[in-house]
């Protein structure tokens, strides 16, 4: 844990600092806020009475927030620094979080939704570009292991909430662990110094992205889309067609979420010695794999293992696909993360309400199809990122 200058100036092997293991703690307190709401799904309609729609609006209000903050963080960047962002940011997570956790009808728990999609994106996008500059030749690595430590906090929520209503406390207090969590990091890492964010009015950013980023960016659509949407009705589909109880069902989510842990411990490894793209067509084929397999089954167990391939397959999308991303454009890591926030907030708001939307009317077995589509949307986006960015000099190999 000691800091060695090799680990963060591009050059030698790669080193966990203080601000690494920072920026891990809060991308695990903002996976932990965000994933609570699936597994809290079945439980908080039931006791708000609310339909499968207006739940799926709950995902749809937190990544309105998240595209909020992705549209104006360019501006907000230069005025407070990455560390008052960051920190602020989580403060609003945790609020959020307690606002989910105590609110008696839809518009209440929406508002707790909004501001924890419009507070976590700031502080994700912070994380992502503070481990980019800090992290620079080793950005693949750095990247997916935060993705892996929001992935440990994704795993959480299932267990707490199922564990919760095992003992008849309900749902409600699993949304108290993410201010915990805020609190306790903020006592111990508070001190810890950022690097400055480049000044947006240098030339550098004043430059249009290239279109190989453009590519890359449209493949988080269909990427985040599939994760959101087996994460948010996932539970329910246990339900509804492997006829789970609610309680359960939450508990058995902790199969999905843990293989995107397992998937991102074993990929942070590989990705020492493979090149992003090869790693990301292998794993997005194993995710069809999963897809195919949860949508054609109908018992538990085919459905436990079809969750678990899935996202087993998926958990390497996003840290693969941002280091892609911001390899093309490596000199504006703030700028590419705000613009892939949106691009992921917007698939947030379409994909989740899409499937419930269409489970109302031709069930969730029926709409569970649309998880292997938007696989296959995410192989072709990045085949033609790939083939625009021959040619140019991506910081990182392709």
């Amino acid at each position: 844990m000691t800091h060695h200058p090799l680990g963060t100036d591009g050059s030698g092997a790669f080193t966990r600092d203080r601000l690494t293991f920072l920026a891990y703690g809060m991308a695990l307190t903002f996976g932990y806020a965000v994933a609570a709401l699936g597994p809290a799904m079945p439980l908080l309609r039931e006791d708000l009475g609310i339909s499968r729609t207006v739940g799926g609006l709950h995902f749809t209000v937190l990544a309105a927030g998240s595209v909020l903050t992705g549209l104006v963080v360019g501006r907000i960047v230069p005025v407070w620094g990455r560390r008052r962002l960051f920190w602020t940011g989580g403060a609003g997570v945790a609020a959020g979080s307690l606002l989910i956790g105590a609110g008696w009808h839809p518009t209440i728990t929406m508002a707790g939704c909004l501001v924890v999609g419009a507070s976590g994106s700031a502080t994700v996008i912070t994380v992502q570009a503070s481990l980019s500059d800090r992290h620079s030749s080793h950005r693949p690595v750095a990247l997916t292991e935060a993705n892996m430590s929001m992935s440990v906090g994704t795993v959480i929520p299932a267990l707490v909430i199922g564990a919760s209503v095992a003992v008849g406390a309900g749902w409600r207090p699993a949304f108290v662990a993410p201010a915990a969590l805020w609190i306790t990091l903020l006592l111990l890492l508070r001190s810890e110094v950022f690097p400055a964010a480049a000044a947006t009015g240098q030339p550098g950013h004043r430059r249009a992205l290239p279109g190989a980023y453009w590519w890359f960016w449209a493949a988080f659509i269909p990427a985040v889309g599939a994760e959101w949407s087996v994460g948010a009705w996932g539970a329910d589909y246990l339900v509804s067609v492997a006829g789970t109880k609610e309680g359960a069902a939450s508990f058995l989510m902790s199969g999905f979420f843990g293989a995107m842990v397992l998937g991102r411990f074993l990929g942070g490894r590989v990705a020492r010695r493979t090149k992003p793209f090869p790693l990301l067509l292998g794993t997005t084929t194993l995710g069809l794999g999963g897809a195919f397999l949860l949508w054609g089954s109908g018992s538990r167990p085919l459905v436990v293992c079809g969750l678990f391939v899935t996202g087993l397959g998926i958990s390497m999308l996003f840290p693969m696909l941002l280091s892609l991303a911001i390899g093309i454009v490596s000199d504006r890591p703030d700028v590419a993360a705000a613009r892939i926030s949106i691009a992921a907030g917007g698939s947030v708001i379409v994909a989740p309400l899409t499937l419930g939307a269409l489970a109302d009317q031709i069930g969730i077995r029926g709409a569970f199809g649309l998880v292997p589509g938007l696989l296959v949307f995410v192989v072709l986006f990045a085949a033609l990122g790939r083939r625009a960015s021959v040619g140019q000099e991506p910081s990182v190999p392709v």
